[in-house]
């Protein structure tokens, strides 16, 4: 996903039989010229790695799964104070689908692949943002957010507060 704003239109490379022109090796950066799905598979990227850069996600421990569901076909982790959950079904959305995590507290939405800015639906409302645990056991863990996730979507939370309870 993403390669081809770098990908050459044809891959024909300088060599002796194209007396070693560039000419055909033209990469494809006038795709992000268009407004559509190319322009904002590159504003996904951007976010995504603005992402990173901010949480230093790559550099944490390695993720911890916690929620495997091959009915609902949804899958949720946590890498430090961040909660991913992806819902690969491609039909099916939820309402108020519930995810563990330990720490009570307020979780903010810091990442929406549903958002109207990277093709998706814009589903969620600005008060869906931030969500707050419930003191429910879920997924072997001591208390569970339930969240709105859209069929082919994904979403990173953020703990940005913590309750004691």
């Amino acid at each position: 996903m993403g390669n081809e704003f770098g990908h050459p239109e044809r891959v024909e490379f300088p060599m002796p039989s194209n007396n070693f022109s560039f000419s055909l090796a033209n990469r494809r950066w006038d795709l992000l010229a268009n407004e559509g799905l190319h322009r904002n598979l590159f504003t996904f990227d951007k976010d995504l790695m603005k992402l990173d850069e901010n949480e230093r996600i790559l550099a944490r421990a390695l993720p911890s799964i916690h929620h495997v569901n091959d009915n609902s076909m949804v899958i949720a982790y946590m890498r430090g104070p961040l909660l991913f959950i992806f819902n690969f079904h491609p039909t099916d959305s939820y309402e108020g689908y519930r995810i563990g995590v330990e720490e009570a507290g307020e979780y903010q939405l810091v990442l929406n692949t549903d958002e109207i800015k990277y093709g998706g639906q814009g589903l969620m409302k600005d008060d869906q943002y931030s969500r707050t645990t419930i003191s429910q056991r879920s997924d072997g863990l001591r208390n569970c957010l339930e969240v709105p996730l859209a069929s082919r979507t994904a979403q990173v939370y953020k703990l940005s507060r913590i309750l004691r309870i």
